[in-house]
């Protein structure tokens, strides 16, 4: 019989709490090995973001009718296709900055771009949240390069005012996990 009960559940969620969907930021662009930066000090107008995921794949090694599962190659997720929605600032600056970006990595006007490999400088950083703000885990996508700056649409003959956003898609190699400040490694 389980000694896990109601009672025992209610108080360990009222220590540990629950993990909220809002208490997450997006910190810090840079991309191009800090040509195009946006930090926390410009406010990035992050609405929504995931925290990244790994997997290791699974090589099963037979032998003698039994399967043995070794650890093989690691992936990270999303890492050729990560997407950011940003909610667009009246200027539509950001919205601007990073379609430029894109004529950076590759300029259909000239058939030019920056073609390099996207170094260990160019990242975007990821906060996940305590109640006060202050950081659990940061994560580093370290390589990050952008792939697309999506469509921002307006509704012309019946808008209601609603605030206008957008996704960008950006591509990265790996990211990094580092506790918050004052946290212990583990759980």
């Amino acid at each position: 019989m389980s000694d896990q009960t109601i009672q025992k559940f209610f108080t360990a969620a009222a220590q540990r709490e629950f993990a909220r969907d809002f208490l997450f930021r997006v910190t810090e662009i840079t991309l191009r090995e800090g040509a195009f930066s946006f930090g926390s000090d410009e406010l990035i107008y992050a609405k929504t973001a995931k925290l990244p995921t790994r997997k290791i794949d699974n090589k099963p090694v037979p032998y003698m009718g039994l399967d043995f599962n070794v650890p093989g190659r690691a992936t990270y997720g999303e890492s050729g296709g990560y997407n950011i929605e940003f909610y667009c600032d009246a200027e539509a600056e950001l919205h601007r900055r990073l379609l430029a970006e894109t004529r950076e990595v590759f300029d259909d006007s000239t058939s030019t771009g920056d073609y390099n490999i996207a170094g260990p400088g160019s990242v975007i950083t990821l906060h996940q949240l305590r109640k006060d703000l202050s950081p659990i885990r940061t994560y580093t996508l370290v390589g990050a390069s952008i792939r697309d700056c999506g469509e921002m649409s307006g509704a012309i003959s019946s808008g209601t005012g609603d605030v206008v956003s957008f996704t960008a898609q950006f591509a990265y190699h790996y990211f990094r996990e580092e506790p918050g400040a004052g946290i212990a490694r583990g759980i």
